[in-house]
């Protein structure tokens, strides 16, 4: 479980950063490449490398389920704070493309973790 707490610290930070004020809701695809998104992108990215670094750390191999679980659990961590932000906190919004923006960013996370790792 240490190895995890790093990942765990920033899912704290998500979490306030999410149940903070809201910001307009896009109005078309375009906004996919605005800075928000790419802060969304960003900090799921930074999670994934977080939760994959934990699980190598833990198991010391890098393995392709280990890859897999980094990328699960962060992008379902995204799906679920957009749900939560439309159910819980007022002034928030359900986003489509912020889920995709959390799920892009955990992909080039996980990209930047095998590619830096496989070397070791």
């Amino acid at each position: 479980m240490k190895y995890y707490w790093p990942a765990l610290l920033w899912s704290i930070l998500i979490f306030v950063l999410s149940a903070g004020p809201g910001v307009q809701v896009p109005s078309s695809w375009m906004d996919l490449i605005s800075v928000d998104k790419f802060g969304h992108a960003g900090v799921y990215g930074i999670l994934t490398i977080l939760i994959c670094w934990g699980s190598w750390k833990k198991r010391t191999a890098l393995t392709n389920a280990l890859l897999l679980f980094g990328l699960t659990i962060s992008s379902t961590f995204g799906i679920i704070m957009e749900g939560m932000q439309y159910f819980f906190f007022p002034h928030r919004y359900f986003e489509v493309l912020d889920i995709i923006a959390n799920i892009i960013g955990s992909l080039i996370g996980l990209l930047l973790f095998y590619l830096f790792y496989k070397t070791d």
